[in-house]
């Protein structure tokens, strides 16, 4: 998203996004956001964009995909209202192994 939509966006995420996307029967837990400050070695520049990523942990792999169906349309259909065209979204689901 663009650079000067940072402020906006966490304000965002913790008044409307979290509400949603933490409730529910089997609500993710650990809410955290990443934020891409170096890639390759450089810090990006403002032509880059602003890169932020929402983590949350899921008890079952099954409690993730009914987060994705129930939960996530309606946050990630504001996201677009508040941040679009400017903003884009994905999904990964990673698994942890632990060492």
């Amino acid at each position: 998203m663009s650079p000067d939509s940072e402020e906006r966006f966490y304000g965002w995420l913790r008044e409307s996004a979290l509400p949603v996307l933490m409730a529910g029967e089997f609500p993710p837990s650990d809410p955290r956001i990443h934020k891409v400050v170096e890639t390759g070695g450089e810090k990006p520049g403002p032509e880059h964009g602003l890169s932020m990523a929402l983590h949350v942990e899921f008890p079952t792999e099954e409690a993730a995909h009914e987060w994705h169906d129930t939960r996530l349309p309606q946050a990630l259909a504001d996201f677009n209202r508040k941040f679009g065209p400017y903003a884009a979204f994905f999904i990964t689901m990673l698994e942890v192994s632990r060492l």
